[in-house]
């Protein structure tokens, strides 16, 4: 006999191959059930029963209510064969007991799963555990109960339950150099949980391991609007910090053609006479400046189409001289010192942001230095962004470590401008 509060709620008899479901009734009657067995070989009061069977006030006869699904479910389990498992529903005063070996009910069997899983010290033991454990669940756990307080509070603790056995089942996948599986198993739960934090700062990480780092980017993009908007506030240490590590040990791109180092002398002989030396980099500019090229472009819009005449329009303010026979997308010759500034208007939703996104990947070989990205937020709802921490974005993805960030605004844009003078980005 196996019960099963990870799903719908029910009682299964027979060999595994070829089980049968008991009848249990209508939903008072699974909730009856289900509050024992989330209390298995414990007594359950009569009034903790009627505080779960009743969301608003309960009848004049609740316990006589109550009395008559434990009978019924009495001569259910005893149809079972519950004897033969050694399963008894007793009474007990004001109360109900129902006495049975913990393993038949699946979320002991679950947490037992767990608890034996070390995904740190022994992942390639944790995966098939914790696989197993995960494999318990039917669906959202208690369903067919009373949407009552009680049970919505019990749901949400076995989910909680669920997915910390998820991001451990990640973490174990990630012990063993399986960052593509420990994706695939955070993937679905980001999904259904785009607040939790510390899930969406796994996935980002797990991500970039894997070489999609404007996917992790991206993630923590719409979490933080989602945490903006939602609820009003920043990310949180944990996402902060993974967002941070990408941008710090952001993997160096391939070379572009015919990429020119700015921060390499220019020839000493250019004007016939030599060039003075260099004066010594400050450090930030000299950690950043030996750091890898930022790419912080979200993923290009899928399916993007039209829009011809605004994309000749950008490519002829920010690649002037770019030339106009030349294939789109291509990067230019001769391209010049500076391009122009391009503002692209609109109301929101209208596309602004994929036409730019668009535009920037399909010209990445024209700034073999790097691309940038900031979300200022402007349409969101919630807080725009504040220009300094655009700044600390922008520094941390050149390469400059986090404790040489000036804290005030100013001086962080000074250091910002002396990285990019003479870099194409």
């Amino acid at each position: 006999m196996d019960f099963s509060l990870l799903g719908p709620v029910t009682v299964t008899t027979g060999p595994v191959e070829a089980p049968v479901e008991l009848p249990l009734g209508p939903a008072k009657r699974r909730s009856v059930l289900a509050m024992l067995l989330l209390r298995p070989n414990s007594t359950v009061s009569v009034d903790q029963l009627v505080a779960g069977l009743w969301e608003d006030e309960p009848p004049a006869h609740a316990r006589t209510v109550i009395q008559g699904h434990v009978s019924r479910l009495r001569a259910a389990l005893a149809e079972g064969g519950a004897d033969e498992h050694g399963i008894e529903l007793t009474t007990h005063s004001s109360a109900y007991l129902l006495r049975l070996p913990a393993t038949l009910v699946d979320t002991v069997r679950f947490d037992d799963l767990v608890a034996g899983a070390d995904p740190e010290s022994a992942p390639a033991d944790a995966v098939p555990m914790l696989r197993r454990a995960l494999g318990l669940w039917r669906g959202p756990a208690l369903t067919g109960t009373v949407a009552s307080p009680p049970f919505a509070a019990a749901a949400h603790a076995l989910e909680e339950r669920r997915l910390t056995a998820v991001e451990a089942l990640a973490r174990a996948h990630g012990a063993l150099g399986e960052y593509e599986k420990a994706a695939s198993v955070l993937h679905p739960a980001a999904l259904g949980n785009p607040l939790r934090e510390g899930l969406i700062a796994d996935l980002m990480l797990v991500l970039y391991r894997t070489g999609r780092q404007s996917d992790a980017i991206a993630w923590f993009h719409r979490t933080r609007e989602m945490l903006a908007d939602d609820l009003g506030v920043d990310p949180g240490e944990r996402l902060s910090a993974a967002y941070q590590e990408i941008l710090r040990a952001a993997p160096v791109p391939e070379p572009q053609p015919e990429p020119r180092d700015p921060r390499e002398p220019r020839d000493p002989r250019v004007g016939g006479e030599a060039a003075a030396p260099a004066a010594p980099a400050a450090p930030a500019a000299a950690a950043a400046a030996s750091g890898p090229a930022p790419e912080l472009l979200p993923r290009p819009p899928a399916g993007f189409l039209g829009r011809d005449a605004e994309l000749a329009e950008l490519t002829r303010l920010a690649l002037p001289g770019a030339g106009q026979d030349r294939p789109y997308g291509g990067a230019p010759a001769g391209l010049p010192a500076e391009g122009g500034i391009a503002l692209v208007t609109g109301p929101a939703g209208v596309g602004k942001t994929g036409l730019a996104v668009h535009w920037g990947h399909a010209y990445a070989a024209a700034f073999p230095d790097g691309r940038l990205f900031a979300d200022l937020r402007g349409f969101s709802g919630g807080e725009e962004a504040e220009p300094a921490a655009v700044l600390r974005e922008f520094l941390l993805a050149m390469g400059t470590p986090a404790d040489q960030i000036p804290p005030s605004e100013q001086a962080a844009g000074a250091l910002y401008r002396s990285l990019v003078a003479q870099r194409r980005l």
